[in-house]
């Protein structure tokens, strides 16, 4: 349905009072990077001394870290860079020493392993369905470029088409690759649901990003027009308006919008020098601006742009992304064989002590339930060392090695994809700083989204980011074990408690207690699920 002109004239009014609202609800934290903390305090002290306004989308912004947190130079000259080497000596030599007793003690050679033979099943059948899932999620593109070309409209039809078919997509692909359809064996499955999740999220930040600018800009065309019309003749307006608050309503939209398209197309990637808005382009008409290239909405729309964009080792999607100038292809050398070094490192870990564990699990479960739990927890106790290994080399392979190398080949140069976690001291800091692509999509598009959309407070936007966050882990371990239990779920929703648990004035000071309790969770955690799952 078509609005009106007065329709018009007092949503923009319900939008500058929203606006003027933001110093007071803008209180995240802003990265896990040690970054200032967005407050109340220092979103005015900002807006006061630069603008009047404040960045709707200032929530996530990249940086020009070149580096991750191993390949620093401060970490190499550390006094406890000693112990990293060590870690993957010791590593080594173990498993040295393991496959050198497998090689004269086993019949089977490596390519007969069980975990090598379920890894090489269906190997080229899966390939070809990631690039089929991967080249599916251009029709989000085609959707704005729909916009671009005004054959379509993102606030009557653009967002429905979008909301429609990320719903689709995610469950035909889920659908396709379960047992029902492909039968891909288990590990091929849990690839495809967690690059079908990654493709779920670069779409939904590439369209409802876009769809936000399209707002923006819209409002800034009918202000700057209405503007003009009401300069040309008054008498255009409106009954029930007032012409003086009217043209001062339009004159501050226009004003927001120009700094706000600015802003969203130069001040995403965090520099050396503090971005400042210019007030001298507020004189110029938005086709300058954009010629110009002071704003890059909607020029950003190209097929080479959402290209780049899927190339990028990140989940959320901004007009300006920091770069290097070139590629370092010994560093991309050195990941790779990391890379590789690590899957076999995994695989001789699963097939040495998880597969017999795992045959065991199976056997259990044959015991009717009150027999069970003493063997569950001589099974629990044998799985700790061996699945502690195996979440290490995970976050190794893909935080440091695959996503470094990836960003190397595109150029991408914020590195931030973890911080040190293993130094954490609650929960919340650990939800922050080990996933870090994934917090900055969950900030933006889940938290302040349900903020903005549902007028959720900030307890309850935490809440329901946790719950979301705890159903998706539960639906691939659900496409592991093929049943649907919740251990996961509740065990991570239990860390709501823990957290709050850490705020208290007893906690507070105790920051070796506080570490020590993550530790526990991280060895003991990944081992329990795993095991609940397979034994009940």
């Amino acid at each position: 349905m078509t609005r009106t002109t007065n329709d018009k004239l007092n949503l923009i009014t319900e939008n500058i009072n929203r606006r003027k609202s933001l110093d007071l609800n803008n209180d995240y934290v802003e990265s896990s990077s040690g970054d200032e903390s967005v407050t109340p305090e220092t979103t005015r002290k900002r807006s006061d001394s630069k603008t009047k306004y404040v960045s709707e989308m200032a929530d996530v912004k990249f940086h020009r870290h070149s580096s991750s947190i191993f390949d620093e130079e401060y970490v190499k000259e550390s006094q406890f860079f000693g112990f990293y080497v060590l870690f993957w000596l010791a590593t080594g030599l173990f498993m040295t020493n393991t496959l050198i007793h497998v090689y004269f003690e086993n019949s089977l050679g490596f390519l007969e392993w069980p975990i090598v033979m379920i890894l090489r099943k269906d190997l080229i059948r899966v390939g070809i369905t990631d690039g089929v899932m991967f080249l599916s999620i251009y029709f989000v593109y085609l959707i704005q470029y729909a916009c671009k070309k005004r054959w379509i409209s993102w606030r009557r039809q653009g967002w429905v088409i979008q909301a429609v078919y990320e719903v689709y997509h995610f469950v035909f692909w889920l659908v396709f690759a379960s047992a029902r359809v492909m039968d891909f064996p288990w590990i091929a499955k849990v690839f495809l649901v967690l690059h079908n999740l990654v493709f779920l999220m670069k779409m939904h930040s590439y369209g409802f990003y876009n769809g936000y600018l399209w707002k923006v800009l819209k409002e800034l065309q009918f202000s700057e027009s209405f503007l003009k019309k009401l300069e040309e003749d008054p008498a255009s307006l409106p009954s029930k308006c007032d012409l003086d608050s009217t043209i001062s309503a339009l004159k501050s939209s226009v004003e927001f919008c120009k700094f706000e398209l600015e802003y969203q197309s130069n001040a995403t990637t965090v520099t050396t020098k503090e971005y400042e808005f210019n007030e001298s382009t507020l004189s110029e008409s938005l086709d300058s601006l954009q010629e110009k290239n002071v704003i890059k909405f909607p020029q950003n729309i190209t097929f080479v742009n959402f290209f780049e964009y899927t190339m990028f080792p990140t989940l959320v999607y901004t007009l300006h992304y920091p770069r290097t100038e070139r590629v370092r292809w010994s560093f991309v050398l050195s990941k790779l064989c990391a890379i590789f070094g690590v899957i076999f490192l995994m695989i001789s870990v699963a097939q040495t002590w998880m597969y017999p564990l795992v045959m065991e699990c199976i056997e259990v479960k044959k015991l009717p339930i009150w027999e069970r739990w003493s063997k569950y927890l001589l099974i629990l106790l044998d799985m700790i060392a061996p699945f502690l290994l195996e979440y290490l080399f995970t976050f190794y392979l893909i935080w440091d090695s695959i996503l470094n190398a990836i960003a190397e080949l595109s150029r991408f140069a914020d590195r931030e994809f973890y911080g040190p976690w293993w130094s954490c001291t609650d929960w919340s800091e650990f939800s922050r700083i080990w996933n870090v692509p994934v917090h900055k999509f969950l900030l933006r598009h889940v938290y302040h989204s349900s903020i903005s959309t549902f007028h959720l407070n900030k307890t309850q936007a935490t809440l329901m980011t946790f719950m979301l966050s705890s159903i998706v882990h539960e639906l691939v371990m659900y496409v592991i074990f093929g049943s649907l239990r919740g251990y996961l779920l509740l065990l991570q929703m239990s860390q709501i408690p823990l957290v709050m648990l850490s705020r208290t004035e007893y906690m507070r000071d105790k920051k070796i207690l506080g570490n020590v309790i993550c530790w526990f969770g991280f060895i003991s955690g990944p081992s329990m699920i795993c095991t609940l799952y397979l034994v009940y």
